[in-house]
């Protein structure tokens, strides 16, 4: 599997080499695929074979799976082939559980350290659409406490609807003379995460999330750039672009490798070996840490802030709360496509 630079570029003479892939199965059940020799061999952990299967024929059913996917209508169909050849292969389930960071280990020729290693890889598919970094949740909401405001528009406000209607209450509470002071992200335990990255960094993603529903910016190279523009943090940090480069990138590659919203993050990276990516063409590619570089340029330069479901997340709309008014922003990360 070859590495790719930002641009998810081949580098030719960069790969890594799978020698076993290991899935973990429905009922705790573990199966090992052996690709060592001309045939793909199905083991259990004791190293009994299951089963072997001639290469080839996979990758015919693969090319009929991969345009199925790509000529697909809507989001959810079904493949005949995928199901029959997930039979084939033993598979009981599609993906790895959620707690898990990484989606499939495997045993990786090392050619550096001429080793064999187990690593874990998350992996992300760009066919028919544009994956998500960090999904939205209850979980990644941030709370502002909103002052100066005339309460009486509260109302009003919230009863504003309309495709951008979280960008136009926040900017009529801004109209009627509020403003939104961050207080806390709603789980303690991504705020917790979040300042393992640095004490003050929810701040700054508070106001990222405050210039992207003012509308001022979705990527997150823009939004890094309005940061370094912002007086107040200015006179409060003095950083300059290349810091907040710094942070922002560390958070992304972060949330790609270890961290997520719900748990507290014990700092370590949990996808071992990296990420493979699955191109619109067909095409997998793999950032190893090795590569870690162009990784982080990539996730930095192709990422981008989203606006997820407000009724379902909770957010968007102003409320009182031990006599104050408050107001809520989401955090949800999307790749460019």
């Amino acid at each position: 599997m070859f590495a790719a630079n930002k641009n998810l570029e081949i580098i030719t003479d960069k790969f890594f080499i799978f020698k076993k892939i290991i899935r973990n199965e429905v009922n705790q059940e573990t199966k090992v695929f052996d690709l060592n020799g001309p045939k793909i061999y199905i083991l259990d952990t004791k190293g009994k074979i299951l089963k072997e299967i001639d290469e080839t024929q996979i990758k015919e059913k693969i090319l009929k799976i991969f345009e199925g996917i790509k000529g697909a209508a809507s989001t959810t169909f079904s493949i005949p082939e995928a199901e029959n050849l997930m039979r084939e292969l033993l598979c009981t389930q599609i993906k790895a559980d959620n707690s898990r960071k990484s989606d499939i280990d495997g045993i990786i020729y090392d050619r550096i350290s001429d080793k064999e290693e187990l690593l874990g890889f998350s992996v992300k598919s760009m066919i028919g659409g544009a994956s998500t970094l960090l999904n939205a949740g209850k979980t990644t909401n941030f709370i502002y406490e909103v002052t100066d405001f005339d309460i009486s528009k509260m109302e009003e406000i919230n009863n504003i609807e309309g495709k951008s209607k979280i960008q136009d209450r926040l900017k009529s509470i801004l109209e009627n003379g509020g403003t939104l002071n961050f207080e806390r992200v709603s789980r303690e335990e991504f705020e917790v995460n979040l300042r393992k990255i640095d004490t003050v960094f929810p701040i700054f993603i508070a106001q990222m999330l405050q210039d992207f529903f003012l509308g001022k910016a979705n990527k997150v190279t823009n939004l890094v750039e309005l940061l370094e523009k912002n007086q107040n943090l200015q006179r409060m940090f003095k950083l300059s672009k290349s810091d907040y480069e710094y942070k922002i990138k560390n958070f992304l590659i972060s949330i790609a490798l270890g961290m997520v919203p719900g748990k507290v993050w014990d700092g370590f990276t949990k996808a071992h070996g990296g990420y493979i990516i699955v191109k619109d063409n067909g095409e997998v590619i793999c950032y190893h840490l090795y590569n870690r570089d162009e990784f982080l340029l990539y996730l930095y330069e192709n990422t981008k802030f989203e606006s997820a479901s407000s009724s379902r997340h909770d957010y968007g709309k102003l409320y009182k709360e031990n006599g104050k008014v408050y107001f809520n922003l989401n955090l949800q990360i999307r790749f460019l496509k």
